[in-house]
């Protein structure tokens, strides 16, 4: 399984962004100081939650607007530190504020709630808030919050198998952000199609716009979003196989996290850096990267992540043929999936049930081997059926179209054959009527030349008799 994660998708916006997000009377009511923490909540996320908690007696002088203007701060923060279950609460009570308002706050709550969940692994919800808040901001012409939720939509498409789909709204999403050229969206999209590319195992792909988005992050000065993409740049890396070029991207990525002390960032660097030694066929050196990324794996508050941990130390077990500590972290990543509202036809839950397969045969438990091994086929015989009935209902779309447009051309041919047809007709029935008019005139000039004659012929016989006359 491959070991990605994804940007907190809230799209940092700066003081004048922040600002656009709200009807201009609303602008001017916000404080001062809240403003400055709207401009910092993606730089500095740690220092804006601990001002938000020492003026905590602050939010409740603030009028409801304002509140959800704070909570909107607290969910995007609480984002960059993976505090997800935190990040929904703050969204949904941010949305009960603003009851049934309709503004681009409330579109910014809504893409806030949805990664919340989406980082929970409830797709479904995550989804369905997304597509709210696109069309919230859909409804209000806001170009820059309707490609966020293009942007987090497709993220949600290609964790539920809908690639296609997925890679082709974030092309569109991109071309629309060149044309803006806003750097934050540009950021955002470049490393959201990385990301896509890696998943998609087109690694020499997706390096150019990891790199740029890495560079536009750099500038904006969001390091979170930062080491993010240093930790995807890095698997990329490993998956080509250039597992010097990923160290270097780890160790960069550590660097950072201890000079702000960010502990999320601090764990993803060592997990990253065990992943990778493991790969590397270094198992012994992988295990104590891993036992240091454990250190803090109490700041990792989603279900999907954890099983993913124990998922990759069983395999670290595994090549130390240490088989019976696997299945334990077998067993914990299992109990972690079943926290999950969406986990049976996982990408995660296949790989989980095939490593156990692998382990249990290698102890000689080849009854229990069996029944994972029959377990993971059917899974995946599930989800091999879920892509063909996808694909079949693309043939079947297709096949329509096909015969629709073949239908229209039968059509416009015997239309064609028509017209051609009764072309003919005019043009026979204007022979006919040049034929005949011809004939009129020969049987015209034949009789004009009778009565020619038969003048001629009068008119002498009239000089014969006028002659005559004249004789006698």
């Amino acid at each position: 399984m491959r070991a990605w994660i994804r940007l907190p998708l809230t799209f940092c916006l700066l003081l004048c962004s922040v600002l656009s997000l709200l009807s201009p009377g609303y602008a001017a009511e916000i404080p001062d100081w809240l403003q400055h923490l709207a401009e910092l909540k993606h730089r500095a996320p740690d220092q804006v939650l601990q001002q938000l908690e020492q003026q905590q007696a602050e939010f409740y002088r603030l009028t409801p607007r304002q509140q959800a203007h704070w909570l909107n701060i607290r969910a995007a923060a609480l984002s960059h530190q993976g505090r997800y279950p935190e990040q929904q609460d703050a969204a949904r009570q941010g949305l009960e504020l603003l009851g049934e308002e309709k503004s681009l706050l409330t579109a910014e709550l809504l893409y806030e709630l949805g990664y919340a969940r989406e980082m929970q692994l409830a797709l479904n919800e995550a989804l369905s808030w997304y597509q709210q808040g696109m069309a919230v901001a859909t409804a209000l012409g806001d170009a820059k919050l309707r490609l966020r939720g293009v942007v987090n939509i497709a993220a949600v498409d290609s964790l539920q198998d809908r690639d296609q789909q997925a890679l082709q709204a974030l092309k569109l999403a991109y071309q629309e952000a060149e044309q803006l050229q806003d750097k934050e969206l540009l950021a955002d999209v470049n490393a959201q199609l990385g990301l896509m590319y890696s998943s998609l195992a087109f690694e020499q792909e997706a390096l150019g716009f990891l790199e740029r988005a890495l560079a536009l992050y750099d500038e904006l000065g969001w390091q979170r979003n930062q080491v993010t993409v240093l930790y995807n740049l890095a698997r990329n890396y490993s998956h080509l196989q250039n597992y010097e070029l990923a160290l270097q991207s780890f160790d960069r990525m550590l660097k950072s996290a201890e000079q702000e002390q960010d502990l999320l960032s601090l764990y993803y660097a060592y997990s990253g850096l065990a992943i990778t030694n493991n790969e590397m066929n270094r198992p012994q050196l992988a295990l104590d990267y891993m036992e240091k990324a454990e250190q803090y794996l109490n700041v990792i508050q989603s279900d999907y992540y954890l099983a993913g941990h124990y998922y990759e130390k069983a395999l670290i077990y595994q090549q130390l043929q240490q088989n019976s500590l696997a299945l334990q972290q077998l067993q914990l990543a299992e109990e972690r999936m079943q926290q999950l509202d969406e986990n049976k036809d996982s990408n995660m839950l296949l790989a989980l049930r095939l490593l156990k397969a692998e382990l249990l045969a290698e102890q000689g438990q080849y009854e229990r081997a069996y029944q994972n091994l029959l377990s993971f086929v059917q899974g995946f015989q599930q989800f091999r059926d879920k892509e063909n009935e996808i694909e079949l209902a693309k043939i079947r779309m297709g096949f329509e179209a096909e015969r629709e447009v073949a239908r229209q051309t039968l059509l416009e041919q015997e239309l064609q054959v028509k017209a051609l047809r009764l072309a003919d007709s005019e043009r026979a029935r204007q022979i006919q009527w040049m034929w005949l008019g011809i004939a009129v005139g020969i049987i015209a000039l034949l009789l004009a030349l009778v009565m020619l004659a038969k003048l001629s012929k009068a008119r002498g016989q009239r000089s014969g008799l006028q002659q005559t006359k004249q004789e006698e």
